[in-house]
């Protein structure tokens, strides 16, 4: 009975008021707390990266309240600047929570190097196929006089290459190539004087060899 008395009493009622109203204050304060620390219903576009530096990219996003990460470097893509953002996640334009983290990747500095392939003494279509395949790119072709359709030589704008050179990738190869037209016997033929006709042999011979050493490095 005294229990129930107890209950029913205004002491109780007054405690019973205070608590559930110390519970609702509790709860309101929690609430309010947590939207402030995670930001609720505060939300901002992601800013297009690309092509800026790190240090740019940082300065934009702090501004936003928003933080970067490198999360790798690419191969180095010319349509970007050295260093530069190429790829982005959180994408541009995405809305995202204040504080979050945006994760980059970066351009390199340059083209990665490859070892130049055995073109020397191939014919013209094989030694475009091998370029190709080792990612290198087809400049001026030229002739030169020599019995055979081959590579005689190949340069990178103003250096000679020879087999397993390290060459960036991307690199424009020049080459020089036989015509196939000259013939060391049927140009002695034409010439008659049979002396004239061996000092002359005897010199595009010798022409011939030291073009083909030169190019293979002999």
């Amino acid at each position: 009975m005294d229990f129930i008395k107890f209950l029913v009493s205004k002491t109780f009622l007054k405690n019973l008021i205070a608590a559930a109203i110390l519970l609702a204050l509790l709860i309101f304060g929690l609430n309010i707390y947590l939207k402030n620390y995670t930001h609720h219903n505060e939300y901002h576009l992601v800013p297009d990266l690309t092509n800026k530096t790190y240090q740019e990219a940082k300065e934009i996003l702090q501004k936003r309240k928003m933080n970067i990460v490198i999360i790798d470097t690419v191969p180095y893509n010319p349509a970007f600047k050295k260093f530069a953002i190429v790829d982005q996640n959180p994408h541009k334009n995405d809305q995202v929570k204040v504080g979050r983290k945006i994760y980059v990747k970066l351009n390199s500095n340059a083209f990665p190097k490859v070892s130049f392939p055995p073109i020397i003494g191939k014919s013209k279509r094989q030694a475009v196929n091998l370029l190709k395949a080792a990612g290198l790119k087809i400049g001026k072709i030229s002739e030169k006089p020599y019995f055979a359709e081959i590579v005689l030589a190949a340069t990178h704008q103003k250096d000679s290459l020879k087999t397993g050179m390290p060459i960036p990738k991307q690199s424009v190869i020049n080459l020089v190539i036989g015509d196939g037209k000259s013939n060391a016997e049927e140009d002695s033929e034409e010439d008659n004087p049979a002396e004239t006709t061996s000092d002359n042999t005897g010199k595009h011979d010798a022409s011939i060899e030291n073009t083909l050493n030169n190019v293979l490095g002999n």
